[in-house]
């Protein structure tokens, strides 16, 4: 029997040094740790930005005699023939750029808010016609209208394609400093003769207008905080009714009266805008 006991000495040892072995392995493993979470970005806070454009009007200058007594109708007869033009579009265009700043909300996929923003416009037009009818003489109408400065407030409401990207739709107030003037003359009398009839006259006015705007767009996250927009808006400013004058007629009360012309302000826009968020931007996605 004793030759035995050594076999039995080293079972019970192996035995006991197995919990030490796997005591010492479980020290020795490396501690689990979790992956980050995915970070999506976030829309809310408040941003402000610049933007360049180009504008577009659709607005025209309509003609009406604004005495048809003091005329004798002859201005009716001007117009109806076609010799000056009823309405004559001005086919404005040009370049606008300016500042905006704007607070955004989102919940979940929908992204709401309101911005506002004011822009230098180099939106201009003029367009000009020469016509003969009989009796009368030669006539050259010219029509002008600019649009120097353009700004909006607006509502935003859209949704995120993807969180770095966001479609939305605007709509809200607009105003801006226009304006237009007339001018109807004789040409075969050269630049320094007055024109003798009174359908001759000219006139201008310039005023800022409120109206309404309407639009659309996309923005997306380019690096951190920063977003570039890409949007399109239709304004509307009114219109603006003067009356264009004849001088050689002082006997009238006040200078003679020839049109009221009514300019109508109306138009579109096309730009790109960089803006920058102060508040954080990123947050912690649900799963």
């Amino acid at each position: 029997m004793l030759r035995f006991a050594p076999i039995v000495f080293v079972a019970l040892g192996v035995a006991s040094a197995q919990p030490a072995l796997a005591a010492d392995m479980t020290a020795r493993a490396p501690a689990y740790k979790a992956s980050p979470l995915p970070v999506a970005y976030n829309w809310s806070g408040f941003y402000a930005g610049v933007n360049v454009g180009y504008g577009w009007g659709d607005g025209a200058n309509n003609l009406a005699p604004h005495d048809p007594v003091f005329t004798a109708g002859v201005l009716d007869v001007a117009l109806a023939g076609g010799l000056v033009p009823a309405s004559l579009a001005t086919d404005a265009r040009g370049v606008l750029g300016g500042l905006q700043a704007g607070y955004n909300v989102q919940t979940g996929s929908l992204v709401w808010g309101v911005e506002a923003d004011i822009a230098a416009a180099d939106t201009k037009g003029s367009s000009t016609v020469t016509r003969t009818l009989p009796v009368f003489p030669t006539i050259m109408t010219t029509q002008d209208q600019k649009v120097d400065w353009l700004g909006t407030v607006r509502g935003r409401i859209g949704a995120t394609v993807v969180p770095d990207l966001m479609l939305y739709a605007t709509g809200g107030l607009a105003y801006g400093h226009v304006k237009a003037s007339t001018s109807i003359v004789d040409p075969t009398g050269g630049s320094g003769t007055p024109c003798l009839n009174v359908i001759c006259s000219a006139g201008a006015v310039e005023s800022w207008r409120v109206g309404w705007t309407v639009g659309g767009g996309g923005e997306y996250r380019i690096a951190s905080n920063w977003s570039v927009k890409l949007e399109y808006l239709y304004y509307d400013l009114g219109s603006e009714k003067y009356t264009i004058f004849n001088p050689l007629f002082p006997f009238t009360p006040g200078p003679a009266r020839g049109f009221d012309s009514t300019a109508n302000f109306t138009g579109h826009i096309a730009r790109v805008g960089l803006n920058y968020k102060f508040s954080p931007g990123a947050v912690v996605a649900k799963y």
